[in-house]
C-alpha cells in the first residue's frame, strides 16, 4: 500500500464528516483512547488491587481474602480496557475499520467477562475449602461443570459475533449436531453425567475409603472430577476409575464405619466337637481357683464346657477397654459343620485406625484360642488332631 492510498483508507474510515474533525485528529483520538484503556488497567493492578488487599488482610474472616483475592481482581480489570474502547471508538471511527475495531472488542469483552466468571466460581469454591468443609472438594466436579457451561455459551456468542448472527441462530442448529457430539464424545459425557449424580446423591466424597474387588480398588478418593475419579490404594499405587463404573457396577464404601462409634470385630474359632462335654464338680472347683469366670448356674450334668467358655469370653470382651460396650457385643454359637463347631466373637473396637484395629483383633483372636484348653475343649483344624492346649 502506497502513501496515496494509505491516506486514502483512513479519510475514507476516519474521515471528516459532521463534528468537522479530519482523519489525522481522528486518528489521534484513537491512540488517545487506546492510551486510556491501558492507563485504568495500569491503575486498577497497580493501585486499586494492593488497596483492596490491605483491606481484606484486616478483616478476621477469610471470604473476603478469597473473594477479593489478586487474581479475582484481575480478571475484572481486564474488563475495563475493552469497554473504554467499545463506547468510545463508535464515535472516532466508521465504515470497515469500526466494524472490525467493534468485533474485535466485543470478543475481548467476552473472553474477559468469561475468564472473570470462571475464576470467581473457583474462588467461591475456595471460600468452601478454606472454611474447612468437610465435603468441600467432592464440589470440584460441579465448578467444573460449571466453568463449562460457561464457556460453551461464551464460545456461542463469539462465534454469532464473528458471523454476525443472533446466538439464536446458533442455537437452532445446535440440535441437529447433538446426536454426532454425544456419540464422539459418549464417554465424557457418561462421566460428566455419573460425577453430578455422585455428588448430588453423596454417595462418594473425597477422603472416603472405597473397594472395587472388580478393579482392584482398595483405598482413600483423593480427588473426584467430572471425567474421573483418583484412588489412592493401601500400597501407595494410584488407579484411575471412571465415575460411571461406579453407578454400573457395586463399590463398598467405608465411610459409615469411619462416622460411627466403632468397627466391627467379627473373628470365629472352630471348636472339635469330640471335645465338648458336660462339666463335673472337678472342673468347676479347677475353674474358680484359676480364676476364670463360671456362671452361677452352672450345673454338673447340665451344663457343658462350650457354654462355660462362651460366657467367659462374652463377659473377658465386655471389661475389654478397646471394644465399646454401647455397641452391639456378642459371643454366638454358628450352625456345627463337618470343620466343627465355630464360636463367633462378634463386637464392636472403640478405635477405627487400622493398625491399632488389627492389633486388638489378633489380641483377642490369640486369647480366645488359648482360653479352649482351659475349659478342655479343642480346636478343630483340617489335618491334625489338638489333644492338647495349643498355649502349653
Amino acid at each position: 500500500m502506497n502513501e496515496n492510498n494509505f491516506i486514502a483508507w483512513f479519510e475514507r474510515n476516519l474521515g471528516s464528516d459532521h463534528s468537522g474533525l479530519e482523519w489525522y485528529w481522528r486518528l489521534l483520538i484513537v491512540a488517545g483512547v487506546i492510551l486510556a484503556s491501558y492507563l485504568v488497567d495500569v491503575i486498577f493492578s497497580r493501585v486499586l488491587i494492593p488497596a483492596v488487599r490491605k483491606i481484606t488482610d484486616k478483616t478476621e474472616t477469610n471470604i473476603d481474602d478469597v473473594l477479593l483475592s489478586d487474581k479475582v481482581c484481575k480478571a475484572f480489570s481486564n474488563i475495563l480496557p475493552a469497554i473504554i474502547l467499545t463506547f468510545a471508538l463508535p464515535f472516532v471511527t466508521k465504515g470497515t475499520l469500526e466494524i472490525i475495531i467493534g468485533r474485535v472488542t466485543t470478543i475481548y469483552i467476552i473472553v474477559c467477562v468469561t475468564r472473570f466468571l470462571c475464576v470467581l466460581v473457583r474462588a467461591v469454591f475456595d471460600v468452601f475449602i478454606a472454611r474447612g468443609k468437610e465435603r468441600a472438594h467432592s464440589l470440584k466436579g460441579l465448578v467444573q461443570t460449571i466453568q463449562i457451561v460457561i464457556s460453551l455459551f461464551a464460545s456461542i456468542l463469539i462465534i454469532s459475533v464473528l458471523i454476525d448472527k443472533s446466538p439464536v441462530f446458533l442455537l437452532s442448529g445446535l440440535g441437529a449436531m447433538a446426536a454426532v457430539l454425544m456419540l464422539v464424545f459418549q464417554d465424557s459425557i457418561k462421566g460428566l453425567v455419573a460425577g453430578v449424580q455422585l455428588m448430588f446423591n453423596d454417595m462418594l466424597v473425597v477422603g472416603d475409603w472405597i473397594v472395587m474387588s472388580g478393579r482392584n480398588v482398595d483405598g482413600v478418593v483423593i480427588e473426584i472430577t467430572l471425567t474421573t475419579v483418583k484412588v489412592r490404594n493401601w500400597d501407595n499405587t494410584i488407579l484411575t476409575v471412571p465415575p460411571y463404573s461406579l453407578l454400573t457396577e457395586t463399590f463398598q464404601n467405608w465411610r459409615g464405619m469411619q462416622e460411627s462409634d466403632g468397627r466391627r470385630f467379627s473373628r470365629h474359632i472352630n471348636v472339635d466337637m469330640h471335645s465338648v462335654k458336660f462339666v463335673n464338680p472337678q472342673m468347676l472347683k479347677d475353674l474358680e481357683k484359676k480364676g476364670l469366670a463360671v456362671t452361677s448356674d452352672a450345673k454338673v450334668g447340665q451344663t457343658t464346657n462350650l457354654e462355660l467358655y462362651r460366657h467367659a469370653l462374652q463377659s473377658y470382651l465386655e471389661k475389654s477397654p478397646d471394644i465399646n460396650p454401647s455397641m452391639t457385643l456378642m459371643v454366638r454359637q454358628l450352625t456345627a459343620g463337618s470343620e466343627g463347631i465355630p464360636v463367633q466373637m462378634y463386637a464392636f473396637t472403640r478405635t477405627k485406625e487400622w493398625e491399632k484395629y488389627e492389633e486388638i483383633q489378633s489380641r483377642l483372636t490369640e486369647y480366645a484360642l488359648c482360653l479352649l484348653g482351659e475349659y478342655g475343649l479343642r480346636p478343630y483344624q483340617r489335618g491334625s488332631d489338638f489333644r492338647q492346649n495349643i498355649c502349653q
